[in-house]
C-alpha cells in the first residue's frame, strides 16, 4: 500500500522503503526501487493501485538493495532514471561494486550475488546537489556522502527521503559494523542531516519519523565506538588482518559469508583513513607487511 507522507508524497514500506512523489494527479517519481525485480514489481503494483503512473526514478545511491529493480521498472514503464554523481557510474556498471570491495580485483563468485551485484541500470540524467526541477516539480537534492561516494537525499514538500545516512537499531544489531566508504564524509553528512528542515523523514530502512535526532545520535555513537576500539587495538602495530579480527571480536560480529566480510573491511579502512587524517594513527611498511599503529 502507498502510505501518504504529505498531499503529494508517499512511500511503500519494505526491506528498503521506496518513496513516491506525485508530479501531477497521475504521474509519479519513485525514490529508489528495491533489491530485485520481484520487489520492484510489488511496489509498482501498489503505485498503480493508487492510480499512479511511474515516469521517473530518483536513485539515492548505488547499492544493489536500492537500485536492483531499476532496470525492471524501466522495462515496464519507460521511466527516466536520475542518479547522483559518482554513484551513477556504478548504476551503469554494477560490477564496479564487488570489484571495489575486493581491492579492485576480479571478485570471487561468492561476491557476485544480487545483494552486491545488481542488474545494470540506465541513467538518463545526473543530478548534482542543490535545487532541481523535474517537469516543474521542485526537488532539493541533499548531498549525503559517506555510506556511498555520492549518496544523496531528496527533500520535497517538507518530506525528506534521507537514504541510508542513518540506520535503525535493528539493522545495526544485525550487521554490527555497517558499510561506510568514508568515515570523515559520513560524520559530516550526519551534521548535514541534523540541519535539514523537514516535517517527516523517510529513511531507506526502518520507520518513517518526525525527527531523526535519536537515529543521528545512534549512528554517530556507532562510529565513535569503532574509532575508539581501533585506537585501543593499535597500541601496538597491527596488520589489517589482525585489526579485522580485533574489530569483529569487539563488536561480536561473526561473518560467515564473503559478501558480509568484505562489506565490513572497507569500513575499517575508512576509519583508519579518518584517524590518519587527524594524526592519530600512522601506516608503516615493515618486514614485507603493512601495519597500522597509534601515533602517540
Amino acid at each position: 500500500m502507498v502510505e501518504r507522507l504529505s498531499e503529494r508524497t508517499g512511500y511503500v514500506a519494505g526491506g528498503v522503503n521506496v518513496g513516491v512523489i506525485w508530479l501531477d494527479e497521475r504521474r509519479v517519481l519513485m525514490v529508489d526501487t528495491g533489491l530485485s525485480e520481484s520487489n520492484g514489481k510489488r511496489v509498482l503494483k501498489e503505485i498503480q493501485r493508487a492510480g499512479g503512473e511511474v515516469v521517473g526514478i530518483l536513485t539515492t545511491h548505488a547499492h544493489a538493495d536500492h537500485f536492483g529493480a531499476n532496470a525492471a521498472i524501466v522495462r515496464r514503464t519507460g521511466a527516466r532514471v536520475y542518479a547522483p554523481p559518482i554513484d551513477e557510474a556504478i548504476l551503469r556498471h554494477p560490477e564496479l561494486m564487488p570489484r571495489m570491495l575486493y581491492a579492485g580485483a576480479d571478485p570471487p563468485a561468492s561476491m557476485r550475488g544480487r545483494f552486491l551485484l545488481a542488474e545494470s541500470s540506465p541513467v538518463d540524467q545526473v543530478l548534482p546537489p542543490g535545487i532541481t526541477f523535474i517537469e516543474g516539480r521542485e526537488i532539493n537534492v541533499v548531498s549525503l556522502p559517506g555510506h556511498s561516494p555520492g549518496q544523496v537525499g531528496y527533500r520535497v514538500d517538507g518530506v525528506f527521503f534521507c537514504a541510508d545516512i542513518v540506520l535503525p537499531e535493528d539493522a545495526i544489531d544485525k550487521f554490527k559494523i555497517p558499510y561506510i566508504c568514508s568515515i570523515s564524509e559520513h560524520l559530516a553528512s550526519l551534521d548535514t542531516v541534523a540541519a535539514v528542515e523537514y516535517d517527516v523523514a523517510m529513511p531507506g530502512h526502518g520507520d518513517v519519523t518526525a525527527s531523526l535526532t535519536e537515529l543521528i545520535l545512534l549512528n554517530r555513537d556507532l562510529v565513535t565506538r569503532l574509532l575508539d576500539a581501533i585506537l585501543k587495538s593499535l597500541s601496538e602495530p597491527r596488520t589489517m588482518d589482525d585489526l579485522m579480527v580485533d574489530m569483529l571480536e569487539a563488536f561480536e560480529a561473526d561473518p560467515h559469508e564473503a559478501a558480509v566480510y568484505y562489506l565490513i573491511q572497507p569500513t575499517i579502512y575508512a576509519a583508519l583513513s579518518h584517524l590518519e587524517q587527524s594524526g592519530q594513527v600512522v601506516n608503516i611498511i615493515r618486514d614485507r607487511r603493512s601495519a597500522w599503529v597509534a601515533s602517540c
